[in-house]
């Protein structure tokens, strides 16, 4: 298989934590991160990246898989409540912190309807989580985009 994820290589060989990392402060440097971490979809599954206040983010990538091919209300409920229990954990001096939330999937390359709904229920379980989102991106199998 295919070398594929991960955090960048350190030049002593060491792979780097996101904490040491730059912050995050563009839409570029979120997308690009993306593709660092997750990269081109070999699977179908979300990807939870958490980013504090000070955008920096936190060493947790949180992959959640066997998902249904369109959101169903009782997983996005129950997705509302973690995020909802965690957004404490990324308030710093200068902001509440956000999340980034990635739809890794096979198949075609362009932007499905299901990918919209995906957009669509993440964004609402983010607002009733009270936390804010910071990008939607899609990994397909020809690499990472804008989804929302």
């Amino acid at each position: 298989m295919p070398a594929r994820r991960g955090v960048a290589d350190h030049p002593a060989g060491v792979t780097a934590s996101p904490v040491d990392l730059p912050p995050l402060t563009t839409d570029e440097e979120v997308l690009a991160r993306v593709r660092m971490l997750v990269g081109a979809a070999v699977t179908d599954q979300l990807w939870i990246l958490f980013v504090d206040g000070d955008g920096r983010q936190s060493p947790v990538l949180v992959p959640i898989s066997e998902l249904p091919a369109r959101p169903e209300p009782h997983g996005l409920a129950a997705l509302a409540g973690v995020l909802r229990g965690l957004r404490h954990e990324l308030v710093t001096d200068r902001g509440p912190g956000a999340v980034i939330v990635t739809r890794e999937r096979t198949g075609a390359d362009t932007v499905l309807e299901a990918d919209r709904e995906w957009a669509a229920a993440l964004a609402e379980v983010c607002r009733t989580a009270g936390v804010a989102l910071r990008a939607t991106v899609l990994s397909t199998p020809g690499g990472v985009r804008w989804l929302g």
